[in-house]
């Protein structure tokens, strides 16, 4: 028994000749509905097994002409496909004559059950029986619009969704390239402030050192070699404060531990614990709302971030009689938006993004490095949240947002351990 395959695909041409001759047919190949007609005709085969979906010439009209001509209309014909695989395909395939459509990928086992089928039923029947009803041209070709315009219609669809999703992914590279772009002005400016900062103390120790040095040698008097070792030590000091807040921002940017359930008043109550030293005997009110939701947080972690947060918003308090920092959420929603607002200094509108920067410091005249806010914001987005500043300007005071996952959510940063 001679089989013509049809497909415009190798690979799939390779397949089902495969499976034929391992079940005893002989196989003659054609890569599309002309040229499995000019084979058919020169030399026809026992059975056809025709994909649809191929260039000149495609499996519909290749089973109408097969139906219509009368050397190979009396020849079984399979139509094998999968790319038209609706309902509505299937009944067109059969209309115009096919006597089995089958989807592929079929299993070998299960193709060749209904190859055998077909071939049973071809040879039970006279040669007059295997004559297909005619049917009006006109409306086998309304039919086959439609059934062209509803894959058109599905290839548009699909077309579509590889449009968003290629969006999608371009906007994801966009904003990769854009956050490394943040990276490397960060690590830029990371670089040479460290550098300056560490040269100023170093400076101070070798000069000192020197002239301590020479005073002893001299026998230079008590209070002047106090004050070369005290000046020693306090650049000493500054240093070990400016390792210490790299060790904590090093920290802040590699991962998070582990997450668990915990009431953000909790949190916020003992990150003003930490500052009571600071807050003893100040006129300094910390307000914490009494209603906060549980979230699902590195607690430690989170801690310190509020504690940075609250340290900000004491530092910059101004000339403020009455200073309140107060602790809140906006709304409990998902994710809820937490906030620590304070009466302060205030912030104008174009330095707002900046203060989260490295080693920035609007006021150059308070304590420490700058590096408080910046480890706030990588812990908070270490647990998958976003934090942001506003202010009305000078005097207005600053309300710090932020959004963490509630209890029950993951965290989404690739950082996360485990």
């Amino acid at each position: 028994m001679r089989v013509l395959i049809v497909d415009d695909n190798a690979v799939n041409l390779y397949l089902l000749e495969s499976i034929l001759k391992g079940n005893g047919f002989e196989v003659t190949r054609a890569g599309n509905g002309k040229e499995a007609l000019d084979s058919a005709r020169g030399s026809p085969p026992d059975l056809i097994i025709s994909d649809i979906l191929m260039p000149v010439m495609d499996g519909f009209e290749l089973c109408r002409q097969w139906r219509s001509d009368d050397g190979l209309k009396g020849i079984p014909f399979i139509v094998y496909t999968a790319t038209y695989t609706d309902p509505k395909d299937e009944q067109f395939a059969l209309k115009l004559g096919a006597d089995r459509f089958i989807i592929k990928p079929t299993k070998p086992d299960l193709l060749m059950k209904e190859v055998r089928a077909v071939l049973d039923e071809a040879r039970q029947k006279k040669a007059t029986d295997s004559e297909k009803t005619p049917v009006d041209e006109r409306e086998i070709l309304q039919e086959y619009n439609e059934v062209l315009f509803r894959k058109l219609e599905k290839k548009v669809r699909q077309l579509e969704s590889e449009i968003e999703a290629r969006k999608d992914i371009q906007e994801q590279r966009e904003t990769l390239i854009r956050e490394l772009e943040r990276k490397n002005a960060e690590l830029a400016r990371f670089t040479y402030t460290v550098s300056h900062e560490l040269r100023s103390p170093l400076i101070t120790i070798r000069g000192f050192a020197g002239l301590l040095k020479e005073d002893i040698i001299g026998g230079g008097d008590r209070v002047l070699l106090e004050n070369h070792v005290r000046r020693i030590t306090v650049a000493v000091d500054t240093l070990d404060s400016l390792l210490a807040d790299l060790l904590r921002l090093s920290r802040a940017g590699r991962s998070i531990g582990t997450q668990e359930p915990v009431a953000f008043g909790d949190i916020a109550r003992e990150a003003a614990d930490v500052l009571n030293p600071v807050l003893h005997g100040s006129t300094i009110r910390i307000e914490t709302d009494p209603e906060l939701p549980i979230v699902n947080v590195d607690r430690v972690r989170l801690r310190e971030a509020l504690v940075n947060l609250i340290e900000n918003a004491i530092k910059y308090r101004g000339t403020e009689p009455a200073p309140v920092i107060r602790i809140g959420v906006l709304n409990t929603g998902k994710p809820p938006v937490f906030f620590v607002q304070d009466n302060g200094m205030g912030i104008e509108p174009q330095y707002l993004e900046r203060i989260f920067n490295l080693f920035e410091k609007l006021d150059g005249k308070s304590d420490g490095n700058g590096i408080g806010l910046a480890i706030a914001r990588r812990i908070i987005e270490a647990h998958g949240g976003k934090i942001w500043a506003e202010s009305e300007g000078a005097g207005k005071g600053t309300t710090f947002f932020f959004t963490l996952p509630v209890s029950g959510e993951p965290c989404t940063d690739s950082n996360k351990n485990g």
